[in-house]
């Protein structure tokens, strides 16, 4: 039984998407997820699902079902985003600010992407860090993630929202540092 974390986008912030983390967690049971956690508001959770994580389109097969549920939910459609454990340790293990982790993980997150970056996001991610140079915000682009160190902080990151989407060509959703490891430790089996 494959074991997930699944990252919501958009809910709980600032007023918009609220989503109860027990109404989160009743909504995987009531999919057949077992051994369902939540970990904080910001729509994460971890879980395991029953069959094969190799089965074709399985983790895709999961997502949608989510995906499906919260809509009908909250009445509006709602990004679902997976990972497994595996995929936490790799990103972990390759992480570029390492350093700047370990010294205060609140400034190093991760974006997670829907899917692989598109090849124009590179030149687009650069445009965003040499448009607010006076932010020092740096990146590095790995696939179906990114890695963010913000010494000034998160909150007024141009590295978010809709300007993230538009410069990687998908979905993402992000979170800190201390949150991955947190997600990392829930969903070791």
């Amino acid at each position: 039984m494959p074991t997930y974390i699944a990252l919501l986008r958009a809910v709980n912030l600032g007023g918009y998407g609220k989503l109860p983390m027990a109404d989160f967690r009743k909504l995987l049971e009531g999919l057949g997820f077992k051994n369902v956690q939540t970990y904080i508001q910001s729509g994460n959770a971890v879980f395991d699902a029953p069959g094969p994580a190799t089965a074709p389109g399985s983790a895709a097969k999961v997502g949608a079902a989510i995906a499906a549920g919260l809509e009908k939910l909250m009445g509006a459609p709602v990004e679902v985003i997976l990972r497994t454990h595996d995929e936490l340790t790799r990103l972990i293990a390759a992480n570029p600010f390492a350093k700047e982790a370990a010294a205060d993980g609140a400034r190093v997150h991760v974006g997670f992407l829907a899917g692989h970056a598109s090849a124009a996001a590179g030149p687009a991610l650069q445009a965003i860090a040499d448009k607010y140079p006076a932010r020092r915000d740096r990146y590095h682009l790995a696939g179906n993630h990114i890695y963010f160190h913000f010494p000034d902080g998160a909150g007024e990151t141009k590295f978010s929202g809709r300007t993230l989407d538009r410069a990687v060509g998908v979905p993402a959703t992000a979170r800190n540092w201390n949150t991955v490891l947190k997600l990392h430790e829930m969903s070791k089996r």
